[in-house]
């Protein structure tokens, strides 16, 4: 964990009011066709390791094939995904047959979350013996809300705010998205300004864990800055390499959130 300690001592001092209310890191690797096998040992040891709630999922995916005939055929397929989560649901990993996701609501700092997830996986890895990684990825979603009697207007880059401010009437919602190619990946970078509760995406609906009271609080005109940063690519499983790249994307997202963001909103998270 060399790299890791190097982080700690070059960190950012953390904001006191940061607006980050879920963060995920997800590491794809060589499919288990009988992950199910390994599961009752990996509850056991992350039981004992704060994660006591644990839940099997079914999920039902929806393959469509030969786009050019009149009717594509719609193949159903069902993926099994196991969640375990702390006491108070507000962090956890889930577990599908080719993949390991850290997610938490109560984000502190990288290089807690950073352990935690190589933690994970490192668990996964001495079950399973995993042969190959092949897709990482990370991502962050702030919720920018003005305080006081600020506006959204001296929180965000101007190029977020769209027609949002020009145009009469109540606002339903604006979005703007950019992919770049960073590096050996890709960044997603997503601006939804809303009026009333956080507007989340559609892939977050099913949000298992708990978000922290200040959001949920939420009521009025806010942004939901959703950056997601990945890599594909298979290597040979290498927890070294895995988290050199983590922090390598984490310093992508950080920069991302800086552009997007103004210092003025930065001063009143501080």
């Amino acid at each position: 964990m060399g790299i890791l300690n190097g982080y700690i001592k070059t960190a950012m001092q953390k904001m006191s009011l940061a607006p980050v209310f879920y963060t995920l890191a997800q590491v794809q690797f060589n499919p288990i066709a009988q992950m199910s096998d390994y599961v009752a040992r990996l509850q056991e040891r992350l039981r004992r390791s704060g994660f006591p709630d644990f839940q099997a999922e079914n999920q039902l995916e929806l393959t469509i094939r030969r786009l050019d005939e009149s009717q594509p055929d719609v193949q159903p397929q069902q993926h099994m995904r196991w969640s375990f989560m702390n006491t108070q649901r507000t962090e956890g990993y889930l577990l599908l047959s080719n993949a390991l996701v850290f997610h938490t609501t109560t984000y502190d700092t990288f290089a807690d979350f950073l352990q935690k997830t190589i933690s994970g996986l490192n668990l996964v890895h001495e079950i399973v013996e995993l042969a190959y990684f092949e897709r990482i990825g990370l991502r962050y979603l702030d919720a920018v809300v003005p305080i006081n009697n600020d506006t959204l207007q001296q929180y965000l880059n101007p190029s977020l705010l769209g027609f949002s401010e020009n145009i009469d009437g109540h606002l339903s919602h604006s979005f703007t998205e950019t992919v770049t190619v960073v590096g050996d990946g890709n960044l997603v970078a997503r601006a939804v300004i809303s009026d009333g509760a956080l507007a989340l995406s559609p892939d977050l609906i099913s949000l298992q864990l708990k978000l922290q009271p200040r959001f949920t609080k939420i009521n009025g005109r806010n942004a939901v800055l959703d950056t997601d940063y990945f890599v594909i690519n298979r290597n040979s499983f290498d927890l070294k390499e895995i988290e050199d790249q983590l922090l390598k994307a984490h310093d992508i997202i950080t920069n991302a959130f800086n552009v997007s963001v103004t210092h003025y909103a930065r001063e009143q998270w501080a």
